[in-house]
C-alpha cells in the first residue's frame, strides 16, 4: 500500500515537472540533443527546441500534426516558454516563435484556422509577387503565379451572375489573362526605372565623394 502511494506520487512529480512552464534544467532537447533554444512544450508535455520540432515536422509531413518523437502523441499545440514573451527578442527568435503561432494556427485551429491563416497571408503574398514583378532580374516564376492568379479569378467570376466586364467577344479568360500581362508589363517598367533612379544616384554619390577628396 505504502509502495502504491510513493509510486502515485513519483508520477504525479514526473507529470508536474512535463507540464512545468519552463524546461527542466538538467535535461536536453530530445531532437538536437542540446541545450534548449527557444524552448516550447508539447501537449503531451515534451519539450524542445521550437526550430528543432518545427523542422522535424517539416522532414516528416507537413499535411498533418507531428507526432511527438518521444510518446508518439500527435502535436497540436506548442507552448513557447513563457518567459521568451516577456523579453527582448532577436530576429532568429522572433521568426521561430511566429512560426510555432503558425504551426498552431493550423492544427489548432482545425480548417477554420487554416482559412484564417491563408487570409492573413494573402497580402503578403500579393506584396511579394509585386515586388518580384518590379525587380528586373527576376525570373519568370512570379509571371506564372500572377496569370494563374487572373485564371482563378475569371473561374469566380464565371460562377457569379455578375456581368459587368465588357469582353469584346473575345472570353472572360482571355480579358483576365491580357489585364494580368499588361499589369506584369507596367510593373516591370517601374522596376527598370527604379534601377535606373536608382544607378543614377549612386554616381552623382560616388561623383561628390571624389569631388571632396
Amino acid at each position: 500500500m505504502e509502495t502504491d502511494d510513493t509510486d502515485r506520487k513519483m508520477e504525479e512529480l514526473g507529470g508536474n515537472k512535463r507540464l512545468s512552464e519552463t524546461p527542466p534544467d538538467d535535461d536536453c532537447c530530445p531532437i538536437c540533443f542540446g541545450p534548449f533554444t527557444v524552448p516550447c512544450r508539447s501537449n503531451c508535455g515534451h519539450w524542445y527546441c521550437g526550430s528543432c520540432i518545427l523542422q522535424f515536422w517539416n522532414y516528416s509531413s507537413a499535411s498533418k500534426p507531428c507526432g511527438c518523437p518521444m510518446c508518439t502523441c500527435m502535436i497540436v499545440n506548442l507552448m513557447p516558454e513563457a518567459s521568451l514573451e516577456q523579453q527582448p527578442q532577436n530576429q532568429e527568435v522572433a521568426e521561430v516563435l511566429k512560426s510555432v503561432r503558425r504551426y498552431n494556427l493550423l492544427f489548432l485551429g482545425g480548417a477554420c484556422g487554416f482559412i484564417q491563416q491563408k487570409v492573413r497571408e494573402l497580402p503578403f503574398f500579393i506584396k511579394r509577387i509585386f515586388q518580384g514583378l518590379m525587380d528586373p532580374d527576376t525570373n519568370d516564376t512570379y509571371i506564372a503565379e500572377i496569370r494563374l492568379f487572373a485564371m482563378l479569378l475569371s473561374i469566380i467570376y464565371r460562377a457569379t451572375p455578375l456581368d459587368f466586364i465588357p469582353t469584346g467577344g473575345i472570353g472572360i479568360g482571355r480579358v483576365f489573362d491580357c489585364s494580368a500581362i499588361i499589369l506584369i508589363l507596367i510593373l516591370r517598367l517601374v522596376g527598370i526605372y527604379r534601377r535606373r533612379r536608382l544607378m543614377q544616384r549612386v554616381r552623382r554619390l560616388a561623383a561628390m565623394e571624389l569631388l571632396q577628396e
